[in-house]
């Protein structure tokens, strides 16, 4: 073995080393990698294990106190007062029981797979959670019924006090009630004439209502008795406010008569505006509420006479309104009908023109000219002439327009049947030609038209063509030409 072939093979023993080496050291980097995955999959397993646990026993510990807050709150108050709150507690263990389950299940004999070891011990936890939600909305309603417990007695008092204070207030409402009646009639104090009598009824309601309250809190039945004395204060409420009512009406009364006064100068005004204008304009609603309104200031009582004075401002002031509004409506009504004036002229005359153009063209071609498009110039001149005989400009413009619109319609047809005739068609789906392919059709003889104008079908349809681009509107009777 010459030098060549030795250095040949240490190199290759040299390369075996290195590759075997490598991947000697890349083999033990894998395994430490997988280890270290491993270790911290264990390590986070373990803090799940450990959190769930803790909830766990943190909420048990709760829900054990809660069992016992609730045993003797039934014990002092009695399962009536909180029956509303077992059903808070039993939805607590009904999760924690699930939970203790999902722990057991980890702890139990048989292997767990690393993805269930991690489910359930989050399903641990937000059971934990959700246990905790009950159990805080179960102290939520434990503190409540202590402070109605509490607070009972203290509304009970308290409304005792206001009614005793509201019941003193009574006589001085009817006191009140008979001065007014000397200045008002019957109908104006109707809507307080039976308040005294009222609140009466109601303060006696709440006297009952607090007996019964202070029954009820003898003997623990406090969500009865808090029931009552809520009835109590709230039938105290509502007769000291129709005792303010009485008190609260002659201010009322007397700015009804301020703004009576007001509105009163102000409608004679109004009413001298509106029986200056002409005859022709007030009649018909403007007259109708004059005479509303000279009605209202008719029925209104004389000084110093008792009387309603909201109800007599009510009435005055509607009557106002609709004269009000009857002279605005005559108002605008005439601004429309100025406006329409002004355009009936320029309505008319288009019309006219268009009436003149659909009678040239049904004029010149007569038999070509079909039954739609002379039906459209009749109702065309018929819509113009009620225009003008019309009274009202508003309607005059409308039937102007409309007829300019039939009379433009009427044009259109008899062009398109006048060019359905000048390629031998006529206008009831028939053909229009002789033997010779020329003239002897309807309306038509030997090729030239009644009068002696001539003209060969050839020619018809040039026409037609051009009758359909508008330009015979002005040039006439171009058959003529050819004569």
């Amino acid at each position: 073995m010459d030098a060549g072939q030795i250095v040949g093979v240490v190199t290759g023993l040299v390369v075996v080393v290195v590759l075997v080496t490598a991947v000697a050291f890349w083999a033990a980097r894998r395994r430490r990698a997988a280890r270290g995955r491993a270790q911290d999959l264990e390590a986070e397993l373990q803090r799940l294990g450990v959190e769930a646990g803790s909830a766990l026993v943190r909420a048990d510990e709760r829900a054990r106190l809660a069992e016992d807050e609730l045993a003797f709150a039934q014990a002092e108050l009695g399962d009536r007062e909180t029956r509303e709150l077992a059903p808070t507690l039993r939805r607590a263990r009904e999760r924690l029981s699930e939970a203790f389950h999902l722990n057991q299940l980890l702890h139990d004999h048989v292997p767990d797979t690393d993805q269930q070891r991690r489910e359930w011990s989050a399903r641990v936890v937000d059971l934990c959670r959700s246990a905790d939600g009950s159990l805080d909305e179960l102290d939520r309603g434990l503190a409540a019924l202590r402070q109605t417990v509490r607070s009972t007695p203290d509304a009970v008092d308290r409304v005792d006090r206001e009614l005793a204070r509201v019941r003193e207030a009574v006589p001085a409402a009817r006191a009140d009630l008979e001065r007014l009646r000397a200045q008002y009639d019957a109908q104006a104090l109707l809507p307080v004439a039976d308040n005294p009598e009222q609140a009466e009824r109601l303060l006696e309601f709440a006297g009952r209502s607090t007996a019964a309250a202070r029954k009820r809190l003898t003997t623990q039945q406090v969500a009865e008795a808090g029931a009552a004395a809520r009835a109590a204060e709230e039938a105290v409420r509502r007769a000291e406010g129709l005792l303010r009512a009485v008190d609260d009406y002659e201010a009322e009364a007397l700015r009804a008569e301020a703004a009576l006064g007001a509105i009163v100068a102000e409608s004679r005004a109004e009413l001298a505006q509106a029986r200056a204008l002409p005859t022709a304009q007030r009649a018909g609603r403007i007259d109708g509420a004059v005479t509303a309104l000279e009605d209202a200031l008719a029925a209104l009582p004389a000084p110093g006479t008792p009387g309603d004075p909201v109800g007599s401002l009510t009435r005055v002031r509607e009557a106002n309104t609709a004269l009000d509004d009857a002279v605005a409506e005559r108002a605008e009504h005439d601004e429309r009908t100025r406006r329409a004036a002004s355009r009936l002229g320029p309505a008319l005359d288009d019309a006219e023109r268009q009436l003149a153009s659909a009678r040239s063209v049904v004029d010149d071609y007569r038999a070509p000219v079909g039954p739609d498009a002379r039906t459209r110039l009749a109702e065309a001149e018929r819509e113009v002439a009620q225009a003008r005989a019309a009274q009202d400009p508003e309607r005059g413009v409308a039937a102007a327009r409309r007829g300019a619109a039939l009379a433009a319609e009427a044009a259109t047809l008899a062009h398109r049947d006048i060019a359905r005739s000048g390629q031998g068609q006529r206008w009831d789906g028939g053909y229009n030609g002789g033997p010779d392919g020329y003239g002897g059709g309807y309306g038509w003889q030997g090729g030239r038209r009644p009068g002696g104008r001539g003209g060969s079908d050839v020619f018809g349809a040039v026409l037609g063509g051009m009758v359909l681009g508008g330009i015979l509107d002005d040039i006439g009777d171009i058959g003529d030409i050819f004569d």
